[in-house]
């Protein structure tokens, strides 16, 4: 029997067949548009340009590119009624899942995050009102880098308890990077997971396995999008203790 269809007997034995549509949106994922934030294929890095969004709808309904169905959380994991090939997805916090799968003897491992969840308020300190931008980083490395899966951007004052995979912090934002060369990465936000200027961040680069502090960046009060080049190292507990320096 396919997962999918064991979702829906259970679901029919709790709701005593009443539609999904009826119902209040599942409990433990927030309903809104999800992107794809960190595409990885067999251990390396892929591309989320092509993926559509994944919406949710509070009515208990989804829809991914022309594909439409009926959502819910069962144990922890989203089940999508229509889908054959991603199967559950395991919810990692209310605004984030991720789905692992087998495709064409690759392993497959997609991660969604909600982008008009509010999720992305300032963080804690932040001044109301201010400015919210894009940025782009490249972070450079004196060793080898290989095999980089994505990013995450978190407040420095929640840089230490930040684990790999974990629901984002509120003031984080996490996409995808690029390796330009052995010992460069470049990563950059977008109009949906803009940084609250004039804070302190560290940049976290992600593995399929781990997730490694590397870089500080120091948001300045600025008005328009933001460059930089940042210094990084693969020696992560020197990024936070330099971290919690000002």
């Amino acid at each position: 029997m396919r997962w999918h269809r064991l979702a829906a007997a259970v679901l029919a034995a709790v709701l005593g067949g009443a539609s999904l549509a009826a119902q209040a949106p599942p409990a433990g994922l927030a309903a809104g548009s999800y992107r794809c934030s960190s595409y990885n294929v067999s251990g390396a890095g892929g591309s989320c340009a092509n993926f559509s969004r994944l919406m949710l709808s509070a009515d208990g309904t989804y829809q991914y590119s022309s594909t439409t169905g009926e959502w819910t959380i069962i144990g922890g994991r989203l089940y999508l009624s229509a889908s054959e090939l991603w199967g559950p997805g395991l919810v990692l916090g209310r605004d984030t899942v991720r789905f692992e799968y087998d495709y064409s003897g690759r392993h497959m491992t997609v991660t969604w995050v909600c982008a008009e969840c509010g999720t992305f308020a300032p963080a804690p300190g932040a001044s109301p009102g201010g400015a919210s931008v894009g940025v782009t980083l490249t972070l450079q490395f004196r060793e080898s880098i290989d095999g980089v899966a994505g990013y995450v951007i978190v407040p420095a004052t929640a840089a230490r308890t930040y684990g790999h995979n974990a629901p984002l912090p509120p003031g984080a934002v996490m996409g995808q990077a690029w390796e330009t060369s052995r010992t460069s990465v470049r990563l950059a936000t977008n109009r949906d997971n803009r940084l609250p200027t004039g804070r302190r961040y560290v940049v976290f680069l992600s593995w399929p396995r781990e997730s490694i502090p590397v870089a500080i960046l120091d948001l300045p009060s600025v008005t328009t999008d933001y460059t930089a080049t940042l210094d990084a190292t693969l020696d992560g507990a020197s990024v936070l203790a330099r971290a919690g320096r000002q």
